[in-house]
């Protein structure tokens, strides 16, 4: 509760006391959950090539794999750095070794254009999301 002491000369001096009394409040509430996981797994053997190699003797990698199907295609890019000491002896290194990994999967054609959302549903769910 709040009051306020009016001085005589305004119109309100006639309440009793020449007291103004004001009560304020406010409240706002906000609540909220939410749950994201997600899970992807390729397995497969890429090629890469050595792009550089650092002062410190690690190499910096990249390659890319591509699949061309009947009504499209499919890519996996991969980079990185990798240690020396990562190199299997067979020439081989586990992504799991791979610092700095960029792993990309895409593709284009009939089959990855039926994944993405058409252009009808980007827009009303942009306008109205619910």
């Amino acid at each position: 509760q709040v009051q306020f002491n009016a001085p005589r000369v305004l119109p309100l001096s006639s309440y009793k006391d020449n007291n103004l009394a004001a009560a304020l409040g406010s409240e706002q509430k906000f609540g909220g959950a939410g749950d994201s996981s997600q899970s992807n797994s390729l397995t497969g053997n890429i090629s890469v090539s050595v792009i550089e190699v650092l002062s410190n003797g690690y190499l910096v990698v990249r390659g890319e794999k591509t699949v061309s199907l009947n009504q499209g295609s499919e890519y996996i890019r991969v980079a990185g750095i990798v240690r020396p000491q990562d190199i299997a002896p067979d020439n081989t290194v586990l992504s799991s070794k791979l610092a700095d990994a960029r792993i990309s999967y895409g593709g284009n054609g009939v089959v990855a254009e039926s994944n993405r959302q058409g252009w009808l549903s980007r827009t009303l769910g942009a306008i109205w999301p619910f």
